[in-house]
C-alpha cells in the first residue's frame, strides 16, 4: 500500500467519524437532499475548526514550553522507521535543546531594555536567544513530521543538518557572550568585595588586587577590546570598582615606557584600581545626585583623597607610590586641585598619569547627572583640560594611543555603514592618525548587514571616514539581531 493510499484510507475515517456525529438515521448514499447538504456543510465546518484549533494551539504555544521536557507517549508522534542520519539529527537537535534549556535561566521570556550598556546586551541576546530556541523547536517539529520512506528523509535531513548547525553556531556564540558578561560582573564584584573590607578596616593583602592587575596587563598586551564597565552609584563598592577597573584598563593600554613611572606595571595598575576606594566614605546618596551638590556635599567628596590614602598605607605601609595616588589624582598643574593646591612637580609622574585616565574613563561611562561621552569627545575634553595647563600635557597625549575609538567600538561611517574597530594605528602621534583605525566594516550604508565583514584600514583608504560613535541606543536595532555580543 503507497504512503498516498495510506493518507486516503485516513481521511476517509476522519470523514466517516465527523458524519457519525450528526447521529443515528442520515443515509450519506442517498441522493442529496436539504439534511444532506447541510450535513456536508457541518462537516466542513468542524473539519474548519480542528485546523483553526490546530493552527491556535501552536501559536498559543510559547518558545519556552514548545522546549519542556516531552512526556514519553510524544515518542509516538515519530515516524514508525527513521533513517541512522534521522536518528543521529534527532539526537543532535535534542543535545541542542539540552544546551538552551541551560541558558534559559539567562533570558527570561520578558527582558527589559533600557539605555544602560549591561541592560541594552542582555536585551540583544535574549531576543537571540529566543529566535535560536524558535529555530531548534521548528527543526524537532519538523523531524516529527517526517514521511515513513526512506528516499524522502534523506533529502530532509540535509535541510535540518544546515538549520542545526545554525542552531550550533548560536548557542556557541550566546554562551560565549554570557561568560565574558558573567566575566566582567564577577570581577567588578571581586574588587568590590576586597575594597568593602579594605574600607571596613578588615586584613587584606595586596596580592589578591596584584592578580587583578597581573590580568588586566596582559588582555591589553593581547589588543583585547576596551570595554568599559558601570554600575550603580547606590552600590559604591561596585560603583567605585567599576571606575577603578576602568582606569586601569585605560592606564595598561596607553603606557609604552614604564621606566619614567618608577614601578612596576602590576604597582601602576594596582594604583589605579584603588585611587579612588575613598569614595567608600561618602553617602551614596551624594554619589546618585543627578543635580549639583551644595558646598558640605562637595567637601565630603573632596575628602574622599585623604580617607583613600589613609587605606592604602595600612593596605602598603611602606608603599609610598600608591597613597601618594589616591591622594594627589585630584590635584592639578595649576594649582587648582585638591585636597593641596600642588603645582607641576609637586605632583608624581604616577599620579599625572592616573589623574589623566581617571578623567578620561569618568568621561565615557555614564553618570547621575549626564550620560555617557563618546570616546572622540571624551579624549578631546581630556586634551583640552591639558592644554589649559590643569592637567599633564605629555601623559594626556599618550591616549591617542588609544585613537579617538579604542579597538572594540562600534562607529558609524560617512556613507551611513556601521563598523567594529579592530585596530588602532600606532605609527604617529597626530590629530588625523587617531581618527582612522582599523575596521570591519559590518552593514551598507542603508544599514543592511553584510555576509561576512569587510575589514578596511582607512589609514590607507582615503574614500572612507567615521563621522560618530555608535550610539548606545542603536546599537541594539541596527546589530543586536546577527552581533548580539557587541551590543
Amino acid at each position: 500500500m503507497t504512503d498516498t493510499q495510506v493518507l486516503l484510507r485516513k481521511i476517509a475515517a476522519l470523514r466517516q467519524q465527523l458524519e457519525q456525529v450528526q447521529g443515528p438515521g442520515v443515509d450519506t448514499a442517498a441522493t442529496p437532499g436539504p439534511e444532506a447538504n447541510d450535513t456536508g456543510g457541518r462537516i466542513e465546518r468542524l473539519e474548519r475548526q480542528v485546523s483553526n484549533g490546530a493552527q491556535h494551539t501552536v501559536l498559543l504555544d510559547t518558545t519556552l514550553r514548545q522546549l519542556a521536557p516531552a512526556p514519553a507517549a510524544a515518542a509516538a508522534t515519530l515516524p514508525r522507521q527513521l533513517t541512522a542520519r534521522a536518528r543521529r539529527i534527532l539526537e543532535q537537535g535534542r543535545e541542542l535543546v539540552a544546551q538552551l534549556r541551560l541558558l534559559g535561566e539567562e533570558f527570561p521570556a520578558t527582558q527589559p531594555v533600557t539605555d544602560s550598556a549591561g541592560q541594552e546586551m542582555k536585551g540583544a541576546l535574549a531576543r537571540r536567544y529566543h529566535e535560536t530556541a524558535a529555530m531548534a523547536d521548528t527543526a524537532l517539529r519538523m523531524l516529527q513530521a517526517f514521511p515513513d520512506a526512506a528516499s524522502v528523509q534523506l533529502r530532509l535531513c540535509e535541510g535540518l543538518e544546515a538549520m542545526l548547525g545554525v542552531v550550533a553556531e548560536r548557542i556557541a556564540g550566546l554562551h560565549a557572550a554570557v561568560q565574558q558578561r558573567r566575566f566582567e560582573q564577577r570581577r567588578i564584584d571581586a574588587l568590590a568585595d576586597l575594597i568593602t573590607q579594605l574600607h571596613t578596616g578588615l586584613a587584606v593583602t595586596l596580592q589578591p588586587f596584584a592578580d587583578i592587575a597581573d590580568a588586566i596587563v596582559a588582555e591589553a598586551a593581547a589588543a583585547g577590546p576596551l570595554r568599559f564597565l558601570s554600575a550603580d552609584p547606590r552600590q559604591p563598592a561596585r560603583f567605585v570598582a567599576s571606575h577603578g577597573l576602568n582606569t586601569a584598563q585605560v592606564l595598561a593600554r596607553v603606557v609604552r615606557d614604564k621606566a619614567e613611572l618608577r614601578c612596576t606595571p602590576v604597582e601602576a595598575m594596582v594604583a589605579a584600581l584603588l585611587h579612588d576606594v575613598g569614595m567608600l566614605g561618602v553617602d551614596p546618596a551624594i554619589l546618585a545626585r543627578p543635580g549639583p551638590v551644595n558646598d558640605a556635599e562637595r567637601r565630603a567628596i573632596e575628602g574622599h583623597t585623604y580617607a583613600g590614602a589613609e587605606m592604602l598605607t595600612r593596605l602598603l605601609p611602606g608603599g609610598a607610590w600608591l597613597a601618594e595616588a589616591a591622594l594627589g589624582h585630584h590635584e592639578r598643574l595649576d594649582g587648582t586641585g585638591y585636597p593641596g593646591g600642588l603645582r607641576d612637580q609637586q605632583i608624581a609622574p604616577l599620579t599625572r598619569l592616573i589623574a589623566v585616565c581617571d578623567i578620561y574613563a569618568a568621561l565615557c561611562t555614564p553618570r547621575p547627572h549626564r550620560p555617557a561621552l563618546d570616546t572622540r569627545t571624551a579624549l578631546t575634553d581630556t586634551l583640552l583640560l591639558a592644554e589649559g595647563g590643569g592637567l599633564d600635557r605629555y601623559q594626556a597625549e599618550r591616549l591617542l594611543h588609544l585613537s579617538f575609538y579604542p579597538v572594540g567600538s562600534l562607529v558609524e561611517l560617512a556613507d551611513g555603514a556601521a563598523a567594529l574597530v579592530v585596530a588602532t594605528p600606532t605609527s604617529r602621534r597626530d590629530l588625523q592618525t587617531p581618527a582612522r583605525p582599523v575596521l570591519a566594516v559590518l552593514t551598507d550604508g542603508d544599514g543592511q548587514l553584510l555576509p561576512y565583514p569587510r575589514h578596511v584600514d582607512l589609514a590607507q583608504c582615503e574614500g572612507r571616514s567615521i563621522v560618530r560613535l555608535l550610539p548606545q541606543s542603536e546599537r541594539s536595532d541596527r546589530l543586536g539581531g546577527r552581533y548580539p555580543e557587541l551590543v
